[in-house]
């Protein structure tokens, strides 16, 4: 059961309900459509701006507040839609107001302080390593307070997520728990997949600035595109050999990467461990889909929702790499490209598409 508490009163008679929670957004959201008046008579009273709270078969997945209400009538019905957002939504739609320059601070102390001048917790609950301090890092005013979190978390390659719940915390994308399997004839209901070679390109060149004057360039290519699709990248911040080739080769991973996206539908919102989350790894395996060998997906998205078909999630994964950040131009620790080859997913499920 999906149920709203908000104004010392608990809504649970809808006839569609939606919450969704993405690494792709750092505010989880809800949309529900309601009767205009429940079983005892009383008229739903919500409005934006009432702070609410949403729970799946008993467990609260969203701290937050009402966005929008929509109320129709006619000749046979009357139903209100509600939809909103959890707190964290605060950090994404406004800007820092102060302080706008800090001194010797880590990632993780500038992040807490941004979070709490909006009423968040922060807290690096999976340890990430954040670094060593930044000697002064400054934003300009008017700036976003998520987009200066991402920018501090892109420069250590980190991603920044909120638990539905307003408490923010970081996460790698190449530490992610494992959660179940997803398997054709077993738990998955429906699957499909989008196979795509419009943002891949043949080549990937670099372009770097060195030393006087003297550019430094490094290229990556990609096998899977056989025709001459050649792509240039100017990286005005790269000045290092092994920083131009590190862009070069993640341009190309990355761009792989998110060539494949997998959907799934499973029933009900829970498995054996319990809630469906994203940030998860799991195994999937779909002969219908060509993919015969189980690839490791990160979930990137859940939705939980209630409808006709009954409780349903509806699951989005990518390959973890899609989440890869890009290397750091400047001196710094540049990140690593693949610890060893992986097999390439590409590659096996062409085959098995062209009966290869």
């Amino acid at each position: 059961m999906i149920e709203v508490f908000a104004n010392g009163r608990k809504f649970s008679e809808w006839t569609d309900a939606r919450v969704v929670r993405s690494l792709d957004h750092i505010a989880a959201a809800f949309s529900l459509t309601l009767v205009a008046r429940n079983s005892e008579g009383d008229r739903v009273r919500l409005f934006p701006g009432d702070s609410v709270e949403v729970a799946v078969n008993g467990t609260k997945v969203i701290s937050g507040f009402v966005d929008r209400l929509s109320t129709s009538f006619s000749a046979g019905s009357h139903s209100v839609s509600v939809s909103g957002s959890e707190c964290s939504a605060d950090i994404a739609d406004c800007c820092i107001d102060n302080p706008l320059e800090w001194e010797n601070k880590k990632m993780d102390e500038i992040i807490r302080i941004v979070c709490a001048n909006f009423g968040l917790s922060f807290s690096n609950r999976m340890g990430v390593d954040v670094g060593g301090p930044f000697q002064k890092f400054s934003v300009e005013p008017g700036s976003k307070a998520l987009d200066t979190i991402m920018k501090l978390c892109k420069e250590r390659g980190i991603l920044c997520c909120s638990d539905g719940m307003g408490k923010v915390y970081l996460l790698k994308p190449d530490s992610c728990p494992r959660g179940p399997a997803l398997k054709q004839g077993e738990n998955l209901m429906a699957a499909s997949v989008d196979f795509s070679l419009v943002d891949r390109f043949s080549t990937y060149t670099v372009y770097g600035t060195g030393k006087a004057k003297k550019k430094v360039v490094a290229t990556s290519s990609d096998s899977d595109v056989t025709r001459n699709r050649p792509l240039i990248v100017v990286d005005s911040n790269a000045v290092e050999k092994d920083k131009v080739q590190a862009r070069a080769d993640w341009e190309c991973r990355v761009r792989r990467a998110k060539s494949m996206g997998f959907k799934a539908t499973v029933h009900g919102w829970e498995h054996s461990s319990g809630l469906w989350v994203p940030g998860v790894i799991c195994s999937f395996e779909a002969p219908e889909l060509f993919v015969e060998t189980p690839l490791d997906l990160l979930v990137s998205s859940v939705e939980y929702s209630w409808g006709t078909s009954g409780e349903m999630t509806n699951l989005a994964l990518v390959p973890p790499e899609v989440f890869e950040p890009q290397p750091e131009s400047k001196k710094v620790k540049a990140v690593k490209s693949a610890k060893s080859p992986k097999a390439d997913p590409w590659k096996s499920i062409k085959k098995a598409v062209q009966g290869k």
